[in-house]
C-alpha cells in the first residue's frame, strides 16, 4: 500500500505525522478529514482558535494531495 503523510500547521509550528499506509489517495483523504474534526474538537475544549489550522495530505513522491482548512470543517456539515 502507498504511504501518506499529513502536516498539521496550527500557526505555532508544523506537526507532521509519521507516513501512514492507505489503500489510495482517497482513503489518506478520509482519514486526514477525520483527523482535522479530531483537532477541531481538541482545540474547542482546550480553548484555542483553529481558524487558521490547516492539514496537508502528501503522498510518497511528497506531492501535495489536498489542503483541509479547520475553518471550513466549522461551515460544512460533516458525515
Amino acid at each position: 500500500m502507498p504511504l501518506f503523510r499529513f502536516v498539521f500547521d496550527e500557526g505555532e509550528g508544523l506537526d507532521a505525522i509519521t507516513p501512514i499506509a492507505f489503500p489510495d489517495h482517497e482513503a489518506a483523504i478520509d482519514a486526514a478529514h477525520k483527523a482535522a474534526r479530531e483537532s477541531l474538537i481538541d482545540a474547542v475544549i482546550e480553548g484555542y482558535d483553529p481558524t487558521t489550522w490547516v492539514v496537508r495530505i502528501y503522498n510518497e513522491p511528497g506531492e501535495l494531495l489536498k489542503t483541509i482548512f479547520v475553518s471550513d470543517l466549522l461551515r460544512t456539515k460533516t458525515e
